[in-house]
């Protein structure tokens, strides 16, 4: 019974009325859990730097090369190619290009 009543006050938070679905994806789920510590929270900056208005698209024109650097990583920016599967590394680098990139 106190599993069920985990998951139900779970998937109430998850399905929040007048949350974007964009924050509720994948993506953002594993940005929140991974990034935004040091990209904030919204993608702002903060340690690291600002990911929202189109950066990362405008610093990566190529999807691919932004997919390289998070799992590799370079200077302060670590690599989460040991963290993260490809498929979760590609489900936030497609966050940062859309929801983030607005």
């Amino acid at each position: 019974a106190r599993v069920g009543v985990g998951v139900f006050v779970i998937m109430l938070f998850a399905n929040e009325p007048g949350t974007p679905a964009a924050a509720r994806s994948p993506g953002a789920q594993l940005f929140q859990a991974n990034c935004a510590s040091c990209h904030g929270a919204d993608g702002g900056g903060g340690l690291g730097p600002q990911l929202t208005g189109g950066v990362a698209v405008r610093g990566f024109p190529n999807e691919n090369d932004q997919i390289t650097f998070v799992t590799n990583g370079r200077g302060n920016m670590p690599g989460f190619g040991i963290m993260l599967t490809a498929a979760q590394i590609r489900q936030v680098v497609e966050y940062t290009r859309t929801a983030l990139g607005k």
